[in-house]
């Protein structure tokens, strides 16, 4: 294998990863965000607790439980969809299909299962029937693909 071929392998592994990253950008986001406000509270215990006159060792132990403290007490993801992404739903799966949606017959469904990390945007809403989403559960395929 040459060195371009290589070159392009590398990108081409890069975008596919960037693509499978974007779907799961909200559960992405929140645990970062998660992260950094406990390593933050972390570093700030730690100083405080070492400028009082704790050994560091004993600092740096005690401001690891601040943080793990603070990450664990953190609320979960919000499995909240706002009305206005499944207006877009709507409206969408009307256009694609020339079908009036029934909320007896219909759901807004999720193409990658919170679960999974996915999100609450318009473009991870979907609608389906109701036994068809009730059959899909919140099973991965073998591949990132819309279904």
């Amino acid at each position: 294998m040459t060195s371009d071929q290589t070159h392009a392998l590398y990108i081409f592994a890069g975008i596919v990863a960037l693509a499978f990253l974007f779907r799961r950008r909200e559960a992405i986001a929140h645990a970062l965000r998660g992260t950094l406000i406990a390593f933050a509270c972390a570093i700030v215990a730690f100083l405080l607790l070492w400028k009082a006159g704790l050994s560091p060792m004993a600092a740096y132990i005690s401001a690891l439980v601040v943080g793990v403290l603070i990450r664990r007490a953190e609320p979960r993801r919000s499995r909240h969809v706002s009305a206005k992404a499944k207006r877009q739903t709507i409206a969408r799966f009307e256009k694609e299909t020339g079908e009036t949606f029934n909320r007896r017959i219909h759901e807004i469904d999720h193409k990658l299962a919170h679960s999974r990390g996915g999100g609450n945007a318009e473009d991870n809403l979907q609608v389906l029937t109701r036994k068809k989403n009730r059959s899909k559960g919140a099973r991965a395929r073998w591949k990132d693909e819309e279904s």
